[in-house]
């Protein structure tokens, strides 16, 4: 009998086994002659899967979907019969005691998608707390510009006091807004006493005393909108003579 390929062969005889299909394979590409280099170029499927083909390790292979186009473009590629070199992987297949068994795929689990924040709520958040945070604080300075300074005195705590025939000095202490600037003023002195509160708004300064009756006029000044306190505190310190 003459094969596709030209070379002659021999009539198979009643009784004589049947190759396997690895051993066809491999004799038909023996008969071809061409190695497996050769042949994954020609038939663009590689040369792992084709000798997985040949070796008859069908696990090897990526499935029965590939193995089955794989095996039909080999037949034709070989001059062998497709169709029958399928009913040979069937039956041979069939017969493994391990035989690939169907698996059913796990169904995907469902994950809830991370809530993100488009970039345009972030920036319009930002532009309206700096809107806001504006407002406030041009609410203050127009509150500090349309109110004067505060102006109070702690010591000494009656307008109209005396004190010891030999005291020469006296502190003064009050509070105010905080950076304001105190002036007290006597007569007979040509500048006044200055002094600016600290953090928490209070000040104290040290004026000389006379004897006799001392007169002193305070008053707070905010050093940014200029403005005096509405109201003066006028003070009479008393020395009395020995």
């Amino acid at each position: 009998m003459t094969t596709r390929d030209g070379t002659l062969g021999r009539q198979p005889v009643m009784g004589d086994p049947v190759p396997s299909l690895p051993r066809q394979l491999h004799a038909a590409r023996e008969r071809k002659g061409v190695d497996l280099a050769r042949a994954e170029r020609d038939t663009k499927i590689r040369a792992r899967y084709l000798e997985a083909l040949e070796r008859g390790d069908w696990r090897a292979l990526p499935g029965q979907v590939y193995t089955k186009g794989f095996l039909r473009n080999y037949a034709i590629y070989l001059g062998l019969e497709p169709e029958q070199v399928l009913r040979d992987w069937r039956r041979e297949r069939g017969a493994m005691p391990d035989a690939e068994a169907i698996t059913v795929p796990r169904a995907l689990k469902w994950s809830r998608p991370a809530r993100t924040i488009p970039m345009g709520v972030v920036w319009a958040a930002l532009l309206a707390l700096g809107v806001i945070a504006f407002g406030v604080y041009l609410g203050v300075q127009l509150l500090r510009f349309a109110s004067p300074p505060t102006l109070s005195v702690a010591d000494p705590v009656a307008a109209v006091s005396t004190v010891g025939a030999s005291t020469t000095t006296y502190v003064l202490r009050g509070t105010s807004i905080p950076g304001a600037e105190i002036v007290v003023a006597t007569p007979g002195r040509e500048q006044p006493y200055r002094v600016a509160t600290g953090a928490d708004g209070s000040w104290s300064v040290e004026v000389d005393l006379l004897r006799g009756r001392n007169q002193f006029n305070v008053s707070a000044v905010d050093p940014e909108t200029r403005k005096s306190s509405e109201t003066d505190a006028h003070l009479l310190i008393t020395v009395p003579f020995p």
